[in-house]
């Protein structure tokens, strides 16, 4: 029992996470960089995600598939299409 709750622990943390933010599948981000992570422990939407809400200050977060790469951003200038992207922007109150 204690294996199972340790192994679903990950996923609900995740999904608390996704409460602050508004998940747009096929959107990039444009704006004020604060960190580029291309190794494998950033290389999916939860993960690149999780990192962001890690972070202080960081208002979104674009994931891009195709070269496996997380950015965070301290501000947003844009949004652009994009394809290969998965992005997340904190909800406003």
């Amino acid at each position: 029992m204690k294996n199972i709750f340790l192994s679903i622990l990950p996923i609900l943390s995740i999904l608390a996470f996704a409460d602050e933010y508004e998940i747009k599948e096929g959107y990039a981000v444009s704006g004020k960089i604060s960190s580029v992570k291309t190794s494998s422990k950033y290389a999916s939407v939860e993960k690149c995600m999780s990192f962001a809400t890690k972070r202080e200050g960081i208002v979104a977060f674009t994931f891009d598939s195709k070269k496996d790469k997380c950015t965070i951003y301290k501000t947003i200038r844009s949004i652009k299409e994009d394809a290969s992207s998965t992005s997340g922007m904190i909800e406003e109150s």
